[in-house]
């Protein structure tokens, strides 16, 4: 079954904007490019296709030596990148599509295998909810167009909401390696003080 990992991102230079305060602008995207390439590299472990999303031409050589393709975005938003990401899903007959975030800096093999079992043979949805509870840092769609995205604040109530109208059935994955996502100068420290840096 054929399967496609999406990885949204707005560029190194515009990355990680809330660690300003603990953090130089080449520091933070020195940061951001250390955790793309980790989840680049972990997600074409768990599914060979992945593609990134960018407004940012310049990821090409980052993306591309992670045997990922870089996919230029049209326009600027979130949503409507994914949406750009999805259709060209579609187009190759992708059947399962993987969002995931791309500072998720404990992510792992077992993580994204799992978010993928969690979305039932015959269609549905499974989403991975930040460790705040609110936000969405993994979702699985089968098929690409199950639910619209809804990416942005409360995004999992928003996800929940969307999967519940298009009548999908949902499954929620909770995972350390999927819940910690890298935002603020806390996540940072947690981040440094865990030793997971490789």
């Amino acid at each position: 079954m054929a399967s496609r990992v999406i990885v949204p991102h707005r560029g190194l230079a515009a990355s990680k904007s809330r660690l300003s305060p603990v953090l130089s602008a080449h520091e933070r995207g020195e940061l951001a490019a250390h955790l793309l390439r980790r989840v680049l590299r972990i997600a074409r472990q768990a599914v060979p296709e992945v593609m990134v999303i960018s407004p940012s031409a310049d990821l090409a050589d980052l993306v591309e030596a992670t045997g990922a393709r870089l996919l230029v975005q049209r326009g600027m938003g979130l949503n409507e990148g994914l949406d750009q990401a999805r259709d060209a899903a579609i187009g190759d007959g992708v059947e399962t599509l993987v969002v995931l975030h791309g500072d998720l800096p404990e992510l792992d093999v077992p993580d994204i295998q799992a978010l993928v079992a969690a979305v039932p043979r015959d269609g549905g949805v499974a989403i991975a909810p930040d460790r705040r509870g609110t936000g969405t840092n993994g979702l699985a769609l089968r098929p690409p167009n199950a639910i619209p995205f809804r990416f942005g604040t409360d995004s999992l109530a928003a996800h929940r909401e969307a999967a519940k109208a298009a009548g999908m059935p949902l499954s929620i994955v909770r995972r350390p390696g999927l819940a910690f996502d890298l935002d603020t100068p806390d996540d940072l420290g947690e981040w440094l003080r865990s030793g997971v840096l490789a």
